[in-house]
């Protein structure tokens, strides 16, 4: 009481703390959309680069699998996750439960939306639309049309 006494603590509006509320829930469940849609993305570049069948048979399976990988896909997914941690820290809520429940729970959260994500026909949808239409996306565009394909549909994509 002192302190607010001597102007050391002064007031804010309460418009404030609504603007800060209301940013850091869009920017949340914005950042939760976009892991969502890159973890179903990593999903279809597994599924259509056919990195699963080489799992069976063959020798330094483990190897050329890994070597495979979209690693910057990867890493984008592990940074968003990261932001997601950080804002769910700056809530009231993330103190009343412990982290690793939150953080588990947001990961299956993730793994849910993705998976329905990708067992519908989205994928496929989304990689038609940019393959007819002039839209260049960053990076969306160079991973559906060119990264993830079959060799036949798009034989040019994997001579490079």
């Amino acid at each position: 009481m002192s302190q607010i006494k001597s102007d050391k603590i002064s007031m804010k509006a309460r418009w404030i703390h609504l603007a800060k509320r209301i940013g850091l829930q869009s920017g949340l469940a914005l950042t939760i959309l976009v892991v969502i849609l890159s973890v179903n993305a990593f999903f279809f570049y597994i599924k259509s680069n056919e990195l699963l069948l080489p799992l069976h048979y063959g020798t330094a399976v483990w190897q050329k699998f890994l070597h495979s990988l979209p690693y910057d896909l990867i890493l984008i997914i592990l940074i968003l996750f990261l932001i997601i941690n950080f804002i769910i820290k700056k809530f009231d809520f993330s103190y009343k439960q412990p982290f690793v429940i939150i953080f588990i729970s947001l990961l299956l959260f993730v793994l849910l939306g993705s998976t329905v994500l990708f067992a519908s026909n989205f994928n496929h949808a989304l990689q038609g639309h940019l393959d007819r239409t002039d839209i260049k996306i960053p990076y969306v565009s160079d991973f559906y049309l060119h990264r993830c394909c079959h060799i036949d549909q798009c034989p040019g994509a994997f001579n490079k």
